[in-house]
Order: C-alpha cells, then sequence, then structure tokens
C-alpha cells in the first residue's frame, strides 16, 4: 500500500513520518492543492489525504478515475468545496476528519471575543501604529460575566464554546436546527433571538447553501450597536461587504474573523511570502475594533496531530477494503 497527502504544511510532516514509520506504510507527500494537474502525482499510490478549502472539481474526480484511484481521506470536517455528486459518479470514497480538536476553535473564538471585550486592539494600534504609550480611557473593556453570549451551532465546537463561556459566568443562549436533548444551556426559538439579545454572537455551524450570508446587512441592524460577531465556521456565513459596512457605520462594536469568504490556495500557504492584495481583508486588518486570522483556529499541536492521523487511519480502512466511521454520504 501507498498512500500520498497533498497541501502539506511544515508542521504536518513529523506527524505523517511518525504514522507511516508506525504503520510500516509509505506515505509520500507535497506542499501543492490538489486539482486536476496535480493530481498526475498521485499516479501509483493507492489512496489521496488532503486539507483545503478551493473546490474539489468534477475534472478532478474524473482524474481520479482515470488514475485508478478510489479513497480520497480529509484531514479537516468541512466538505462542502466537494462536488460530491461527480465524486460518487466516479465511485469515489471519501471521509472526512468529524472531530480533530473542538477544544482549539472553541479556544479560539473565546480568545477573539476576549481580545475585543477589552479593547488590545486599541491598545496595539496606540503603540505600533501611532507610536505612543499611554493610559487611555478609550481603553475600557467590558466583563464576560456581565455579556450574553448567543452561539449558532451546538455542535461538537459549539458545546465547548458554551461550557468555557460558561465557566467565565456568562450568561449563554444558544440555536440549532437540531437541538440536542437535556442540553445545560438555554435554547432560543429562532437565530434572530440571538441577533437581537446577543452581546457576543458566535457562530459555529458548516456552511450550506441555506446559510450563505446568513448574517447580513439586515441582520447586523438587528443587533446590538455595542455587539461583537465572531466567526471561527465559515467565511460564507458572513457577507464581507455587509460586515465592512455595520462596522464602519457602527452598526455593530466589533468582529473577530477567523474565516472569509473566498478564501484562496495562497491563504492556505504556509510557505508564502506574497503581500495581500484582497482590499477586505486589507480593510478589516486596519480596523482597531477587529481581528482577523488566517483560517487558523484550529491551529494547535493536539489538533494537526489528530487531523493526521485519524485522515491516514480512515485512507488505510478505505484502501484496505473496509468501511470507515468517518465515510462522508
Amino acid at each position: 500500500m501507498k498512500l500520498i497527502a497533498y497541501n502539506v504544511r511544515d508542521d504536518e510532516i513529523p506527524f505523517i513520518k511518525q504514522w507511516g514509520a508506525e504503520n510500516e506504510i509509505e506515505v509520500g507527500y507535497n506542499t501543492q492543492i490538489l486539482d486536476s494537474k496535480t493530481i498526475e502525482k498521485a499516479k501509483g499510490f493507492d489512496g489521496i489525504s488532503c486539507l483545503q478549502t478551493i473546490p474539489y472539481s468534477a475534472e478532478l474526480f474524473n482524474k481520479f478515475s482515470k488514475l485508478d484511484i478510489k479513497s480520497l481521506s480529509l484531514r479537516n470536517v468541512g466538505i462542502d468545496n466537494i462536488d460530491l455528486e461527480a465524486a460518487k459518479q466516479n465511485g469515489i470514497e471519501i471521509t472526512n476528519v468529524p472531530a480533530y480538536s473542538p477544544e482549539s476553535i472553541a479556544e479560539f473564538a473565546v480568545f477573539m471575543a476576549m481580545f475585543l471585550l477589552r479593547k488590545a486592539g486599541y491598545m496595539y494600534q496606540q503603540l505600533h501604529v501611532d507610536h505612543q504609550f499611554h493610559f487611555s480611557s478609550d481603553f475600557m473593556g467590558r466583563l464576560i460575566e456581565d455579556q450574553t453570549v448567543g452561539v449558532i451551532g451546538t455542535g461538537r465546537i459549539g458545546r465547548h464554546v458554551i461550557q468555557l463561556f460558561q465557566g467565565l459566568g456568562a450568561k449563554v443562549i444558544a440555536f440549532d436546527k437540531f437541538p440536542m436533548k437535556n442540553p445545560f444551556f438555554e435554547y432560543v426559538d429562532n437565530e434572530e433571538d440571538i441577533f437581537e439579545r446577543a452581546d457576543i454572537v458566535t457562530l459555529h455551524m458548516p456552511a450550506t447553501a441555506d446559510n450563505d450570508h446568513l448574517v447580513n446587512k439586515e441582520i447586523f441592524k438587528m443587533m446590538k450597536d455595542d455587539a461583537l460577531l465572531i466567526n471561527t465556521a465559515r467565511g460564507s456565513i458572513v457577507d464581507t461587504a455587509d460586515l465592512i459596512w455595520a462596522l464602519e457605520n457602527k452598526e455593530i462594536a466589533g468582529a473577530g474573523i477567523d474565516t472569509i469568504e473566498n478564501e484562496s490556495a495562497d491563504l492556505q500557504d504556509s510557505r508564502s511570502t506574497k503581500l495581500v492584495t484582497d482590499k477586505n481583508v486589507l480593510k478589516l486588518a486596519n480596523m482597531p475594533n477587529v481581528i482577523v486570522t488566517p483560517h487558523s483556529a484550529f491551529h494547535t499541536a493536539t489538533a494537526v496531530k489528530n487531523m493526521v492521523d485519524i485522515s491516514l487511519n480512515n485512507l488505510k480502512n478505505m484502501v484496505d477494503g473496509g468501511t470507515p466511521d468517518d465515510l462522508v454520504d
């Protein structure tokens, strides 16, 4: 058996080598995204592991079939960028990693909220942009225990976010289309209740056609003027232009954005030296009431090891003819 991993980052390499040695399986890897051209490097391999948010196209899955590769194992959760019908037509089995470290993303969401609540961006700007360093009444923050936190999406990540905010003393309300039984928090009837009542809104749902631009100008007008928005889920859920409008017009007080619309392959390239050209990213980055990060909420040593191990275990299982628990329907 020979396996190959695409779009491998430097931090993943030790874990890939360790897994290969422990399982006595050859695992090739490269730093390229997986597309209809780069898949040629997989010739002679039995299965592919990959991590990317750019599309897995129908043309790509046609190439899978021509190379007689029937297994694709993602090193992430999201499947919204996959042409599942094309994969099915070509007989390609796909697995993902439903939970590699919910705690990592949850902690990052809380970090973003604390950063914004305590006006850390304003302090940073004073020193690093204005080259001043003194107390300012503009830096007065708010306590988390005085906030109502609205969580949209109560899966593994959302539930851990709730536990962390509750532990800090916040009141938590939540919404999910498929609420859990016997919750340890308060569910509300609809998403509008979250946007109207919450001081901090944090998003933890997958991207779907139904929630594309769920958070838009209409929603921002509904939110409190001093509310904060945290998005560590998917960029398509928030209309970026409307977010910038809301921040500039003081419809909300701040935002923590780890995922943004139309993420490029370059954003995921840890070796990239390209300068930022996205006008929306630059505009957000220059706002002291915003923290914007390159899809890094998941990024801890625990998460990376789990992503590699679970993905390669799933891939080995598929190539061996088994049925992994994480098979995507």
